[in-house]
């Protein structure tokens, strides 16, 4: 292919295959999806779970904000963590401690929740900067942001199988038989666990403490311009992903009146509409369009759906509320890709987990923030459209952000 000539799926598809990355790559997916299935499950189980362990459906935000919460706290250790385990082994206790934290749900008590979030978000933050130091070294530079966006398609991935599969098996098995076919399957992946890094070092042991190494992948994040740029733009457009994907399976159950497996189809539809985008942005980024100009486009996209989401009513046919989520889920889960992909971009070769980690502890800021901030804003006003107008107006100021920057 010509250089500069645009990159077509199909054709991104061709060249991962020939790279020799495709083997890294889709066991990553797998275990980034059954990692991400446990914090998504939270949310889609919240009708069934929370009267049992004494909540509110309501507080289900507080729960997803404990997860990321602590994934933020987690990310920046990273580059530690891998030098002193390998990514292998890493994988491998990331899936072992998901396994522990779903488990703990089942406990049925606010404590034992709380502390199975806490436990699935120290799974979750390590997820991506493993991922993105495998494959920095595994993928060639021009199939880059195609490889990380495909990585990413595991978060929507997980989000997917969590709406479609876990209402059904809470019918079947209740929802604590739910919960554990996720700890079932977090024991089979970490077989799998070999075939994401094989032959990928883990790096030299860095010095310092833990806590020294979350000072200076923050601090290298944050005094560099163009990192900053990427990671406070990652914060806002995470707080409407997550300040939506929280509620959105109650509010539709609330509003809409539509029964709690209907409304986790139209969760797994959102996400899987996610993968979709990711798949496409991530071939044609800078190549037909920057990846600048589509995360302005996301956001503009995402601030108009959250708007429209806030006129919903019993009104509304199954087929518009469908096609809503559809947008909600390329607008929110598009951008998560491209983000990670100009964050390794930036980074210094043999500090891309470092950077991953500390860009995606300040993306996590927003995740953490959405829940709590629409969980506090709904229980002092009780009007979904209010809280997902708010949402709105961030995502806009975040497109408006983004174009006024120089290219």
């Amino acid at each position: 292919m010509p250089p500069g000539s645009p990159r077509l799926p199909g054709d991104s598809v061709r060249g991962l295959i020939a790279s020799g990355v495709a083997r890294p790559l889709g066991a990553i997916l797998l275990l980034h999806s059954a990692i991400t299935t446990a914090s998504y499950a939270v949310p889609v189980i919240a009708p069934a779970a929370a009267p049992a362990m004494g909540l509110a459906p309501e507080s289900v935000g507080f729960l997803v904000s404990a997860i990321y919460l602590t994934a933020m706290a987690t990310a920046p250790v990273s580059g530690i963590v891998i030098a002193r385990l390998g990514p292998v082994r890493l994988f491998q206790a990331l899936l072992a401690v998901t396994a522990a934290g779903c488990a703990l749900f089942t406990v049925s008590t606010p404590l034992a929740a709380f502390a199975g979030a806490l436990l699935i978000g120290c799974a979750t933050g390590p997820l991506n900067p493993v991922g993105s130091h495998v494959l920095m070294r595994a993928s060639p530079p021009r199939w880059r942001a195609f490889v990380f966006s495909v990585k990413q398609c595991g978060t929507p991935a997980g989000g997917m199988i969590a709406g479609a599969a876990l209402p059904p098996l809470v019918l079947a098995f209740g929802w604590q038989g739910a919960m554990l076919a996720i700890p079932v399957t977090a024991c089979v992946l970490m077989l799998l666990a070999p075939a994401a890094a094989r032959g990928v070092p883990g790096g030299a042991v860095a010095g310092g403490s833990m806590l020294g190494a979350i000072q200076r992948s923050l601090r290298d994040v944050m005094r560099d311009p163009p990192l900053r740029r990427v990671a406070l733009t990652g914060a806002c457009l995470a707080a409407c992903q997550m300040g939506i994907g929280s509620y959105l399976v109650v509010y539709l159950w609330r509003e809409a009146g539509i029964s709690s497996e209907v409304a986790g189809l139209a969760f797994s539809t959102m996400h899987a509409a996610g993968i979709a985008s990711r798949i496409v942005l991530g071939a044609v980024a800078d190549s037909l369009v920057s990846s600048q100009r589509l995360l302005a486009a996301l956001a503009l996209v995402m601030a108009v759906s959250l708007a429209l989401l806030g006129t919903l009513s019993a009104d509304w046919s199954l087929a518009a509320i469908f096609a809503l989520t559809v947008a909600v889920g390329v607008s929110g889960n598009g951008w998560v890709g491209l983000f990670f992909s100009e964050l390794a971009r930036l980074a210094p070769a043999d500090r891309t987990a470092e950077i991953a980690g500390g860009g995606q502890s300040v993306m996590y800021a927003g995740i953490v923030a959405g829940p709590l901030a629409f969980g506090a804003m709904l229980g002092a006003t009780g009007s979904y459209p209010l809280c997902l107008g708010i949402f709105a107006v961030l995502s806009l100021a975040a497109f408006v952000a983004l174009v006024r920057e120089p290219r």
